[in-house]
């Protein structure tokens, strides 16, 4: 576990994906965007890219780190550095 802010522990990252129209994920710091295609989350220092279509946040509890997702869920990409330019072009569309 990782202290990151005041009375913020991050524990370790799980994912459940039930029949790809529900996600829970526990290790998420911070939601950085949300859309119904995609949905940009952050884990420690890397980020989590959820696509997908129809995709709503169902709940979002930050005290304990855990994120639940429902749609269509297509697929789940790791990466280690947040693509500025194309965050801010979809966010500015």
């Amino acid at each position: 576990m990782e202290k990151i802010a005041e009375n913020l522990v991050v524990k370790n990252n799980i994912i459940n994906l039930y029949n790809r129209e529900k996600l829970e994920v526990t290790g998420i710091t911070e939601v950085l965007s949300s859309t119904e295609k995609e949905i940009i989350t952050k884990i420690q220092n890397v980020i989590l890219v959820i696509f997908g279509s129809d995709l709503r946040v169902v709940k979002l509890v930050p005290e304990d780190t855990f994120l639940s997702v429902i749609g269509k869920i297509d697929g789940l990409r790791y990466e280690t550095k947040l693509n500025k330019k194309s965050f801010m072009s979809k966010v500015f569309k």
